[in-house]
């Protein structure tokens, strides 16, 4: 039981929190062409700009149509 403990708290000791993982942008979020991210899609609408998601989801069709 000990030795379990002993490695948890090595395995615990070992985590690091990190505040920022999430912060960290990818730079396919921010493309001008090419898919969609679901990353992109959570900002905006988080952020309450539907009408610019529309108009990327709208560019993203005529890019795919043609």
């Amino acid at each position: 039981m000990l030795e379990a403990l002993q490695i948890l708290k090595f395995t615990y000791k070992q985590d690091r929190l990190n505040f920022t993982e999430d912060l960290v942008t990818d730079e396919r979020d921010y493309t001008i062409f090419g898919p969609v991210t679901p990353r992109a899609v959570d900002e905006l609408v988080a952020a309450g700009k539907l009408p610019e998601l529309d108009k990327l989801l709208a560019n993203t069709r005529d890019i795919d149509c043609n």
